[in-house]
C-alpha cells in the first residue's frame, strides 16, 4: 500500500539502465537536442541558488548551466555516464559536483533552490513505490521555498494504440563521420501497468548497428497531480512544452513546477 512506504526503501535496480551504459553513443544520439536544454538553463538562472539535476547523464544540460556560473550538482545512477560527464567538466575546469546515486534515495548535505528531472527521465520509474520514493527524496533536499520541476510526455492515445508489429521511422541522427543513422521503432502499450515499451533499431546504409529496448511509465495528467500532492507538493504551474505554452489536452509535454507544502 502507498501509505506504508518507508522513507528510504530498499530500492531494486531500475529497468532499462543498460541502454545508457554506452555513454559515448548517448552523446552522439542526443548531441543536437537543444530546445529542452535552453528551457532548463533559463530556469536555473532564475533559481538564485544551487541547482540539482536528477538523471543528468553525460551532462548535456548540467554543463551549460555550470558554464553560466551557476552552482550545479548532477546526479545519475549510471557510472559510465557520470565518468564521461566528469571528464568533460574537468576539461573545462567547471566546478560541478557529480553524485552517483539512485534518485529514489538522494543523499546530500546541501539543499537546492531548484531540482529538476528533464526530458522524460522520471518515466524510468515504473511503479508507485519508486515514484513516491523519488518525490520524497527530492523533497528532503529541496531548500525552503525551492522548486522541483518534473518533465514527462503527455500520453497520446493514438500512439499508445499502435499495433505492436507496426514499425515506423522514429528519428534520424548523424554519426561522427557525418553519415546518417536511421532509427526505426516498434512500440506496445500495456494498459494494466501503464508501461509503453519501445524496440529501437539503429541502421546505417541499411545495416543494423544495434537495437535498444526501452520502457517508459506513462503518467496521465490528473494522476501526476495526485502523486505530487500525495508526496507533499503543490503544483503551482503546469506547462505543455519548452516554449512556455500552458498545458492543454493537445500538449506534447507535462512540465510541472512544484513547491513543498
Amino acid at each position: 500500500m502507498l501509505n506504508n512506504l518507508k522513507d528510504e526503501p530498499d530500492v531494486t535496480p531500475l529497468a532499462d539502465m543498460a541502454v545508457y551504459e554506452d555513454a559515448e553513443f548517448y552523446d552522439l544520439e542526443f548531441a543536437d537536442r537543444q530546445h529542452d536544454a535552453a528551457f532548463f538553463i533559463e530556469q536555473a538562472k532564475q533559481a538564485h541558488g544551487p541547482v540539482l539535476e536528477v538523471a543528468c547523464g553525460t551532462g548535456r544540460i548540467t554543463l551549460p548551466i555550470a558554464r553560466a556560473g551557476i552552482a550545479i550538482t548532477g546526479l545519475d545512477v549510471t557510472r559510465s555516464m557520470l565518468d564521461l560527464a566528469r571528464r568533460k567538466s574537468q576539461a573545462e575546469a567547471l566546478p560541478v559536483t557529480w553524485l552517483e546515486q539512485d534518485c529514489r534515495a538522494i543523499h546530500s548535505e546541501q539543499h537546492f533552490s531548484l531540482i529538476f528531472s528533464a526530458t522524460n527521465a522520471m518515466q524510468h520509474l515504473h511503479d508507485f513505490d519508486s515514484v513516491n520514493a523519488f518525490l520524497r527524496s527530492a523533497r528532503n533536499v529541496l531548500a525552503p521555498g525551492g522548486t522541483l520541476i518534473l518533465d514527462v510526455f503527455n500520453p497520446d492515445i493514438s500512439k499508445l494504440a499502435r499495433s505492436a508489429p507496426a514499425r515506423y521511422h522514429h528519428k534520424s541522427i548523424v554519426d561522427a563521420e557525418g553519415k546518417e543513422i536511421r532509427v526505426d521503432a516498434t512500440s506496445s502499450y500495456d494498459a494494466a501497468s501503464q508501461i509503453l515499451r519501445f524496440e529501437l533499431y539503429y541502421l546505417r546504409n541499411g545495416e543494423y548497428l544495434r537495437t535498444k529496448a526501452v520502457s517508459m511509465r506513462c503518467f496521465f495528467p490528473e494522476e501526476l497531480l495526485a502523486l505530487c500532492r500525495f508526496n507533499g507538493f503543490d503544483v503551482v504551474q503546469r506547462l505543455g512544452d519548452y516554449d512556455g505554452s500552458p498545458f492543454t489536452t493537445q500538449s506534447p509535454k507535462q512540465i510541472l513546477f512544484c513547491h513543498a507544502v
